[in-house]
């Protein structure tokens, strides 16, 4: 019994690992970043940003532009701002002190906090879902409920193995009467598609977080274009939410060292396969781009 328990407590450990690992994954990669300097691993200040909240660009004398992860020093000014930081890479090598006028803070959302305890919730609830219905399915089985005195309990074990064991031959004994010890109890009502439903409603309500649009409607099959466009607002809020600071960063990155950078949101529809329009060979990347809707 207490195997099992074990079993069932690793198996929703993995599973609520499996969604944040995804959540994460599209939580990291909404924002394109264009000419970016090859000193940067975008990939890294993409989980920095998700993770802390913040990272913190600035010049290297031998390196170049660079972004880190910091620890602050001596405090905030005003508005909350750090005033003294010191930079730290991945493997502990490189430390580097900088001071007010140094180094520029980008956000990743206008609250300046992580986002991360708000997606661990939510793949613990979808998680917790998922395991519902994985129980609910096993429960679709008739269960079986067999009694018999405590004497007889070993060879009603054995029994029950030879026939969960798929044995043609069943071998009883005199004293166990079959007709006194089957009972057959009804399965669990099938909750699975309605499980369905509130799983996409849990997605819907992440993607809303992170700015991804999506539409969830039970009952009608089609909305007109400013049914959805209403029910986007939260998304679009969501959007600029982590857009406008990194825009902002990336402002002031280029205008102090005089960089190209650009940010932009994914719209596009990334393939490799072509399509034929007019006279004209293009791919279905630059041929599709879709608004926000």
């Amino acid at each position: 019994m207490q195997k099992k328990l074990i079993n069932s407590q690793l198996t929703n450990y993995k599973t609520y690992l499996m969604v944040l690992d995804d959540m994460i994954e599209l939580a990291e990669n909404v924002y394109e970043f264009k000419n970016i300097p090859e000193n940067i691993d975008i990939g890294y200040v993409n989980k920095v940003l998700l993770k802390n909240g913040s990272i913190a660009w600035f010049m290297d004398e031998v390196l170049g532009l660079i972004a880190l992860p910091y620890d602050v020093n001596n405090g905030f000014d005003i508005y909350g701002r750090p005033t003294s930081i010191t930079a730290r890479s991945y493997n502990g090598r490189y430390y580097r002190r900088l001071n007010q006028g140094e180094f520029i803070i980008m956000y990743d959302n206008n609250r300046r906090l992580s986002l991360m305890p708000k997606i661990m919730q939510r793949a613990e609830r979808i998680a917790m879902c998922i395991r519902t219905e994985d129980v609910n399915i096993v429960q679709q089985r008739t269960p079986r409920v067999w009694k018999t005195s405590k004497d007889k309990e070993r060879t009603l074990k054995d029994m029950l193995s030879n026939i969960d064991g798929m044995m043609e031959n069943v071998m009883a004994y005199d004293n166990i009467e079959l007709d006194d010890i089957n009972t057959v109890l009804a399965p669990a009502p099938y909750i699975v598609s309605d499980l369905d439903l509130h799983i996409e409603k849990e997605w819907a309500s992440f993607y809303r977080l992170i700015g991804i649009c999506s539409v969830v409607e039970e009952k009608r099959e089609r909305l007109i274009t400013d049914e959805v466009a209403m029910g986007q607002g939260g998304t679009v809020a969501s959007r600029y939410n982590r857009y406008t600071p990194r825009q902002r960063a990336i402002d002031e990155i280029n205008k102090k060292w005089g960089t190209n950078i650009e940010i932009s949101y994914y719209d596009g529809v990334p393939t490799s396969i072509k399509e034929k329009r007019g006279d004209e060979n293009v791919s279905i990347s630059e041929s599709v781009s879709t608004s926000w809707l």
